[in-house]
């Protein structure tokens, strides 16, 4: 529960977008537990929304830390 509760507090700036994922998830999933290609496309959408708001300050960090190398 505390690991949960430290990874919500460090991802705090990604977690409006997650929890729109989740809940596309749930809402995309059909009775027989498939999902349709139109609602596959929205996850995937969501999911690369994501990913990219957790790479962002990951590759301004790695620019910072090169720009500082150089010096």
């Amino acid at each position: 529960m505390f690991k949960a509760i430290r990874l919500a507090m460090q991802y705090q700036h990604v977690l409006p977008l997650a929890i729109d994922l989740i809940k596309e998830a749930e809402i995309s999933v059909r009775d027989d537990g498939t999902i349709s290609k139109e609602e596959r496309s929205r996850l995937l959408k969501r999911f690369w929304a994501v990913v990219k708001a957790l790479q962002d300050p990951q590759k301004e960090k790695f620019i910072l830390e090169k720009v500082k190398a150089k010096k």
